[in-house]
């Protein structure tokens, strides 16, 4: 199963870098246009040079975008801005922050170089469907730097808590960095090269199976770049390219945070109002929540749906219809029903029990009827992971329908990813993500 060895992570010398938090920053697909313009300007040895160029974004990254990020990397480590690892290592990294309706939460988990493995092989298991354009482009940069600048998201289960019981038997007094982001997340990481340690890491992950969580894209650039290489260089099993590195968290011990992708429906079909004055459709629970009040009675109303939303989830598949007058119209059915009838037969049974298959195949097209250019992701169907944000779309006229719904579990993702499925377009959003530039992974050929 998963093989994982120590690597000699390149990463920000403290002794030219006074502030760590300046040059760190989240992986590339969640910085938006202007957050990367201020990551830019925060210090000219931030990670996003590297990882997506300077601001604005060029069109055609592999004509200026891949190859200044290629002599950045080499710039900055003769500089010393970048210092390697003396000796191979994995790094025990822990985040802190709030987790909607939870309070303050600690993470922990293990960073290390894991072998690549083809996805028929059901070593690494994908839940997630990958756009070509994207790999291309990260594709791309692995080629022009020989490096991975951030860490794939990956899952495994330790019911025991054998490998977390081995990282903290060994943790280090001091952390190597320890910053507080935008978001008032803590990030701080520890590196452990106890050769009995990583032994016993690596023999216990060795029966393991590994979900990613986040970073199907890198993870299917990494596995395109083995390829590549073992095309022009033959194979060497034991090469950088054959592995790539994860943040490894046990989903048995460790808190994890998903949070849940709101869907904003900005107009409707005339014949669909109908739908507004029986949204159970005959088939659906139907109770109503008010939403009135002053600003902040307000928003402690809609946390207090959300609760309810959630406690009701466990055994029921609920979701909550805003389309203004201050109201929620709360949708509950029990999980399993066979009123739901035999819908997309040609996916795996844990597909059909997600709430978001619940919601686009009996909702949105059965009961609202939509299709065509009414049911077009990120055109009339807009995403997010605020509720506050998908109830005010409406209050402002700009959209006519919020649907909110549960995240999902995860253990519905993994049955999912077992199951080789995939989930719905938007269904997980694993929070919060590793920072990019903690422990970057050299993919050169290393001298004998």
């Amino acid at each position: 199963m998963a093989t994982i060895r120590p690597f000699r992570a390149w990463r920000y010398n403290p002794d030219k870098i006074n502030n760590m938090a300046s040059v760190l920053a989240p992986p590339y697909d969640v910085i938006g246009e202007g957050q990367h313009a201020d990551y830019c300007v925060r210090s000219p040895y931030n990670v996003v040079h590297l990882t997506l160029g300077q601001a604005p974004l060029v069109s055609d990254a592999y004509l200026s975008r891949h190859p200044r990020a290629a002599e950045d990397l080499e710039r900055w480590r003769k500089e010393d801005v970048l210092i390697q690892e003396q000796a191979p290592a994995v790094y025990v990294y822990e985040q802190e922050y709030d987790a909607p309706l939870e309070g303050r939460t600690k993470r922990q988990g293990c960073i290390a170089a894991v072998k690549i493995h083809d996805y028929h092989e059901r070593v690494v298991l994908p839940h997630e469907q990958i756009r070509p354009a994207v790999k291309t482009d990260r594709l791309g940069l692995m080629r022009a730097c020989q490096c991975t600048f951030s860490q794939i998201f990956g899952l495994f289960s330790d019911p025991k808590g054998t490998v977390d019981h081995l990282l903290n038997s060994a943790l280090p007094r001091d952390p190597l960095f320890e910053v507080s982001d935008d978001e008032g997340i803590g990030h701080r990481m520890w590196v452990v090269n106890a050769p009995e340690v990583v032994e016993g890491i690596a023999a216990v992950m060795a029966n393991k199976q590994i979900i990613i969580a986040d970073g199907h894209h890198r993870y299917q650039a990494a596995l395109n770049y083995r390829d590549q290489m073992r095309d022009t260089h033959g194979s060497w099993p034991e090469a950088p390219c054959e592995y790539t590195t994860m943040f490894l968290c046990n989903w048995e011990t460790q808190p994890l945070t998903i949070l849940p992708s709101h869907r904003v429906i900005r107009e409707v079909p005339v014949d669909s109002f109908k739908y507004f004055r029986d949204p159970g459709g005959g088939l659906f629970t139907v109770s109503h929540r008010a939403l009135r009040g002053a600003p902040d009675e307000r928003c402690g109303a809609l946390a207090a749906v959300l609760r309810e939303m959630r406690d009701l989830g466990h055994d029921n598949h609920v979701f909550g219809l805003y389309s203004g007058e201050d109201q929620i119209a709360l949708l509950t059915l029990p999980r399993g029903a066979a009123s739901l009838g035999n819908f997309a037969l040609e996916r795996s049974a844990a597909w059909r029990n997600l709430d978001l298959a619940v919601l686009h195949n009996i909702i949105i097209e059965r009961l609202l009827g939509l299709s065509g250019r009414y049911a077009e992701s990120q055109k009339n169907i807009l995403f997010t992971t605020s509720a506050e944000e998908a109830i005010g779309l409406v209050d402002t006229g700009e959209s006519a329908l919020a649907l909110l719904i549960n995240p999902p579990q995860v253990q519905e993702v993994i049955e999912v990813a077992q199951a080789g499925d995939y989930m719905p377009q938007k269904g997980t959003y694993f929070y919060p993500k590793p920072l990019a530039g903690i422990a970057m992974y050299d993919l050169r050929p290393q001298p004998e």
